[in-house]
């Protein structure tokens, strides 16, 4: 059972960490955000919600609950962020927090260059060949 003081630090840490940016808003300032909805509710059970959107277009979902994995029992969290970047254009994120680490999707994160066929095929020839792996450097004693 998670403790009610280690779940709040929990819920506290994530939301200042996964909030948007604070920069100030195209024709205004930060100081003028006002918050224009909140919810946050923390349950004994460890399940939580924790919801908020402010006057400069920012909006946090989140929501988490205990899950048992082998012998701890973490809080998996999930929701989404999106708020307007300096150049104007909406910025949308959604994530999940579970065993398998922290994972982000979002249209705005850059993403790797596909792997040249070239590149792939030597890969695929490596995988079929795992004998072949020593490049032909065969330690001493071994034949």
């Amino acid at each position: 059972m998670i403790k009610p003081c280690v779940l709040v630090a929990v819920v506290l840490c994530t939301t200042g960490t996964l909030s948007a940016p604070q920069r100030p808003p195209p024709g205004g300032s930060e100081k003028d955000a006002v918050i224009t909805s909140q919810q946050l509710e923390v349950n004994f059970d460890g399940n939580y919600i924790n919801n908020f959107e402010t006057s400069n277009g920012i909006s946090h979902q989140e929501s988490g609950q205990p899950k048992q994995v082998e012998q701890e029992t973490p809080v998996i969290s999930q929701g989404s962020d999106s708020y307007v970047a300096p150049d104007g254009q909406q910025v949308s994120i959604t994530w999940v927090a579970d065993e398998n680490g922290f994972q982000v999707q979002g249209s705005h994160i850059p993403t790797a260059p596909p792997i040249p066929p070239e590149i792939q095929r030597a890969l695929e020839w490596n995988a079929a060949h795992p004998e072949e792996d020593d490049g032909g450097q065969r330690p001493p004693g071994r034949e």
